[in-house]
């Protein structure tokens, strides 16, 4: 009997200290949900703006002018006479082709300039002899008129040798190889002691003026429709025409500003793209001829509202949608994006002028909280 008491005080021992401990997780699992009454968001004042939006497409950058140099006249290339690599103007010497050969030809060339004004001098003298003794019959008509026709010939033959005299001078000029256009220019692709002429298949070197530079762009034909208003429209209020942005793939490069020039007229039978050409201002020399860049074409002009991209969130189908506070109140909207630009949502469908929009503390909101509002800083 008293070990059946004993056996009965311990039972009830343990009810009791199960009891206790069950009663303490009890409570500290509701202390651990017991979430603050307010909640604090950052949010934006919804306004409708005027907003472009962009194709992002790849393209290829062409220098603005490239000239093969090449020589005018054979001989043997005696100096190079620039810096691989330099910057150069227009008529900058480059190489210089050993000219004794064209220096000795101008001489000959002289002679005989000076040899035939020395008989049409004489021819002369002898025409105006003639012409004082034909007043008086004193010289038969056919001296006279062999005479004149000696004139003629002697005169010809002045206006021959000065030409040959001329083209001398410019073989002896071509053997000094200028730049034909400003630019930088490459690596020499001759070295001194080659002979070169206007024949051969390699140039001396290769010249690309970059301060501007082309941009070619692929582009689907079905958008060309598009991209045409957009160029009618622009040219009509503004002459700078359609803006176009450059980003290079190069580490710390800043957005270059372009400008369309025209869109071509031949589409690839391949992929069905046309060609668009972009120029655009390269004095800090970040485009190189052959680099891939992205550019940003305008697509659309259209009345939309903007959001910083953290606004938008997205349901578990992937649907985007932002929330927006009313009397006090939040809730959730979906909307229709039509693009990223400069890190803020383009919104067409969703969200009206003056709605106040969450853009921070999404996760700080529940039912029932009250919402201390702040506005959202960039």
């Amino acid at each position: 009997m008293a070990s059946e008491l004993k056996k009965i005080t311990r039972l009830g021992l343990f009810a009791v200290v199960c009891f206790w401990t069950t009663a303490c997780e009890k409570s500290g699992t509701d202390e651990a949900f017991n979430y603050p009454n307010t909640a604090n968001i950052a949010t934006v004042t919804a306004e409708l703006t005027q907003v472009t939006l962009f194709d992002e497409l790849q393209g290829r950058v062409r220098p603005l002018r490239s000239a093969e140099i090449r020589p005018q006249v054979e001989g043997i290339i005696t100096q190079r006479l620039f810096k691989q690599g330099d910057t150069l103007e227009q008529g900058d010497a480059l190489f210089q082709i050993d000219q004794d050969i064209f220096i000795i030809d101008v001489e000959i060339k002289q002679a005989a300039l000076e040899q035939s004004m020395a008989h049409l001098a004489l021819i002369q003298s002898q025409v105006d002899r003639f012409t004082q003794l034909d007043r008086t019959k004193a010289v038969s008509k056919q001296a006279f008129e062999e005479a004149s026709f000696n004139l003629q010939i002697a005169a010809a033959t002045v206006q021959q040798n000065r030409a040959q005299l001329k083209h001398s001078e410019l073989q002896l000029e071509y053997a000094k190889v200028t730049a034909p256009i400003s630019g930088i220019i490459g690596e020499a692709l001759v070295t001194e002691g080659s002979l070169v002429s206007r024949t051969e298949p390699q140039p001396l070197a290769i010249i690309q003026q970059i301060d501007k530079v082309y941009i070619d762009v692929r582009q689907p034909a079905s958008k060309l429709g598009v991209l045409r208003r957009l160029l009618a429209n622009e040219q009509k209020n503004s002459e700078q025409g359609v803006k176009v942005i450059v980003q290079s793939s190069a580490e710390s490069a800043d957005d270059i500003e372009g400008q369309i020039l025209f869109s071509g007229i031949s589409v690839d039978e391949n992929t069905g793209d046309l060609v668009i050409r972009i120029i655009a201002d390269n004095a800090k020399q970040q485009l190189l001829p052959g680099m891939y860049v992205r550019t940003q074409i305008p697509r659309q002009k259209l009345q939309a509202i903007t959001v910083p991209e953290h606004a938008v969130r997205r349901n578990s189908a992937g649907s985007p949608f932002v929330y927006i506070v009313v009397n006090d109140k939040f809730e959730q909207r979906p909307v229709q994006l039509e693009g990223l630009q400069q890190r803020r949502y383009v919104i067409s469908k969703g969200i009206n002028p003056n709605d106040i929009v969450v853009v921070t503390g999404q996760d700080n909101l529940r039912e029932g909280a009250e919402l201390v509002l702040s506005d959202w800083q960039q």
